[in-house]
């Protein structure tokens, strides 16, 4: 049998590789560019935020990518994030921007309205949407409610389908498409810009940190498992609902798509009768 030994090399699509190169003084000035190209004018961070959990590692603290900016007159919390997109993520999204701003919000102090609270997400599965930036603020039946809670999605592959043909706008969003290159396809992608060599360099650096790469394969290796937990607990609750409405064996095999041999153990197992109780 013939095997890939290869080792994979890990791209800015990552959401650790990401935050690990943007993170601190040595990925300011990387961090500033990817968000003047996202705000399409010149951001400043003014401050790497600090986590408040306690963490022990700085590892740990990379995990998390809040940071303080300047966007012309405007002062922004941005917390910075780089992954797919699901129900779940909009979720685990939303709740965190909210949480963001009620730290700032205390009872008996005056309430924080000067500063704007942004998520931007770097999507890398852009067949949830047709365009390139998603904006999305707290609404009501008058229109925006307020824009001091803020979550924008940039899906990165329309960006990169938008630049194959046309080199104007492949300068122009050159910090957004170098996240999913490799060192090899980095190279030779704008050569000369000082940004994408040294975003190049970190890209370099952690793919031959083995505990790094060891640690990002574990964690892999716990959502994979988590994910099958997940979908195991939601076919027993689909098998519970469907014998409390009396429904045959063979017809919930054929709704989870399972055998009628799989389904009579899943109930045995997790002591699920006739009617789902």
């Amino acid at each position: 049998m013939i095997t890939d030994d290869t080792p994979k090399v890990l791209t800015a699509k990552n959401d650790r590789m990401f935050k690990s190169i943007a993170h601190g003084n040595n990925g300011k000035d990387i961090l500033e560019s990817i968000l003047s190209t996202v705000f399409e004018e010149e951001v400043e961070i003014l401050e790497f935020i600090p986590v408040e959990l306690p963490l022990d590692t700085e590892d740990e603290r990379k995990k998390t990518l809040d940071v303080l900016v300047r966007v012309g007159e405007k002062i922004i919390n941005i917390e910075i994030n780089a992954q797919g997109f699901s129900d779940i993520t909009k979720i685990r999204n939303l709740a965190f921007i909210c949480k963001l701003f009620s730290k700032h919000v205390s009872k008996g102090q005056e309430i924080d309205v000067k500063t704007k609270f942004l998520q931007i997400n770097f999507i890398f599965d852009s067949k949830k949407s047709k365009r390139l930036v998603t904006k999305s603020y707290l609404t009501n039946e008058d229109g925006i409610y307020t824009e001091n809670l803020g979550i924008w999605n940039i899906f990165v592959e329309n960006v990169e389908e938008l630049c194959y043909t046309n080199p104007e706008a492949m300068e122009k969003f050159r910090y957004i498409l170098m996240l999913d290159k490799t060192p090899e396809e980095l190279k030779n992608f704008f050569p000369n810009d000082n940004i994408i060599q040294k975003f190049r360099g970190e890209v370099v650096r952690l793919n031959s940190d083995a505990a790094f790469i060891r640690e990002i394969s574990e964690e892999d290796e716990k959502m994979i498992i988590s994910k099958q937990e997940g979908s195991a607990e939601k076919t027993i609750d689909v098998i519970k609902n469907l014998l409390i409405k009396h429904m045959s064996i063979e017809d919930i095999a054929d709704v989870v798509n399972l055998s009628t041999d799989e389904v009579k153990n899943i109930i045995k197992e997790n002591n699920l009768d006739k009617t789902g109780e």
